[in-house]
Formats: C-alpha cells, structure tokens, sequence
C-alpha cells in the first residue's frame, strides 16, 4: 500500500492541557518522525494556524488542515480556502453589539477581536495563550478574509440567543462547560478539509487515517477509512470510530501507528 495521510487533531489527542501534557511527548514525537518517513502527517484543527500553540509549529507537519476545515495547507501552499461571507461577519457582529459579547474573527495570520476590552478576552487570551502579536482590535470588516469565528456569550442566557440567531449563517457549536462557540462555515469541518487534501494527493479517503478525541472531530473519524478515537475521547465519538485507541498519556498514537503497519517496531528492524 502507498503513502497513506495520517491527521491529527491537537487538544486531548496530540497533547492533553488536562493532565499538564503541553507538549508532544517524547515518544510521540519519535514515532511521528519515524511515520513520516513512508507517510504524510497532519495537522487537524479548528484553529486558525497562527492560534496554533508552537509547541505544535515548531514540529515539521507536512501539512495543515485549520479553521475546521476551511482552510488547507499542504507543504507551505494553500490548496484550499473558504472564507466567510460578509453579510455572515456583519451579523455575527451585531449579535455581539447586541450582547456586549467579545467576538473573535479568525485570519490565516491573524484575529481580528471585537470588544477586545472586556474582561473575557483577557481570560480566554491568557488561559488558550493567544499572543498579542496575533490580536487586531482596529479592523473594517468589509476588507478582511475569515475562515472560522467564536463567540464568548457575557452570560447563559445568551447563549440560547446566539445559537438561535446565528444558525442561519454558521454550524453554531458551543464548548463543553463554557459560554463560548465556534461560528463555523456551513458545510465546513476537518472531513471536507481533509477530503481536498485526498484529492490533492490523489489518494482515496478509505486510506486515510485520522486521530482525534471530541465532537468536531466526529465528521472526521466517520468519514476516514480508519478514524481512531484516543482513549480520553468523548463517548460519542468512540461510538462512531473505526478503532479506540489508549489515552495520550499512555501513547495512544505509537499504540494505534504500530497496530496499522503505519511504523514498525523497533525490534524489528
């Protein structure tokens, strides 16, 4: 069999901020290297790529599906994008003037942030380390390019009002515990962006692998050949995966790559 992509979701699959895993693990990483001698290793996520922690960055990805799939890079080139509508971003912000809620409006290089001076930006910037130097507060919607948004409601009952409101222009997911959303692209997610990557390589999506732990990876697992479920995933998602396997503190990747032919063993070199 050829060259067979391999995704990777971050959060709860690469690393895992619950249990102080902020980084990829030694062993991870040498897998990962190894993997990438015979096959291409990805990023999937919902960020945008400069929202993307360094400790990821800073590792040789061939490739980068971001934004929940709305934006697709393969070796530094895009080969696919879709930006968000400027009736849809113009909406999104008189939902949050109506609210006083802080609006993040997401660039491939940058976010743009409405009401950057309330309280929650600080605390969302410091606890999902969003630097400064990617923050831009004085902005004209009608000339930027977006991909992907979110949404931090001042209080429950708004978000009830978000979901409402802002279905008509984005797939409206809120985070698990918080009151917070992702405005994403209808017919958006890591599966469409991975699915142009397939077309790309030309390389059929029964091939594919992918990893991932949480809802918005659910397109993704489902529609791979072998979506795997980390351990710690979300009962959901383990539901509808190819295979489950262990938790990113006990090397559910290496597990999973070593399974699937996708590396060998080191004894058996």
């Amino acid at each position: 069999m050829g060259k067979q992509p391999v995704f990777f979701d971050i959060d709860g699959t690469l690393l895992d901020y619950q249990i102080g895993i902020n980084d990829i693990l030694p062993s991870c990483r040498h897998s990962l290297d190894r993997l990438r001698q015979s096959h291409p290793a990805f990023i999937a996520s919902g960020r945008t790529k400069c929202f993307i922690v360094d400790e990821i960055l800073n590792y040789p990805f061939d490739g980068f599906v971001t934004c929940n799939g709305a934006y697709v890079e393969y070796k530094g080139q895009c080969i696919y994008k879709k930006a968000i509508s400027k009736t849809a971003i113009s909406h999104a912000l008189q939902v949050a003037d109506a609210l006083g809620a802080v609006l993040y409006l997401e660039s491939h290089d940058c976010i743009y942030v409405h009401h950057a001076h309330l309280p929650s930006h600080a605390i969302f910037a410091e606890k999902w380390r969003m630097h400064d130097h990617i923050v831009v507060t004085d902005f004209d919607p009608a000339t930027i390019e977006v991909y992907i948004g979110m949404i931090i409601a001042p209080d429950e009952k708004s978000c009830a009002y978000i979901e409402e409101t802002l279905q008509a222009d984005f797939d409206v997911s809120r985070h698990v515990r918080q009151r917070s959303f992702d405005l994403t692209l209808k017919g958006e997610n890591k599966a469409k962006g991975i699915a142009e990557v397939a077309k790309y390589l030309d390389v059929p999506m029964s091939e594919i692998f992918a990893f991932g732990d949480g809802n918005n990876d659910m397109e993704m697992i489902s529609q791979v050949g072998y979506g795997i479920a980390m351990g710690n995933a979300v009962a959901p998602l383990k539901a509808v995966a190819y295979d489950v396997t262990d938790t990113v503190a006990n090397d559910g990747i290496t597990k999973a790559l070593l399974k699937y032919g996708l590396i060998e063993g080191e004894n058996e070199k």
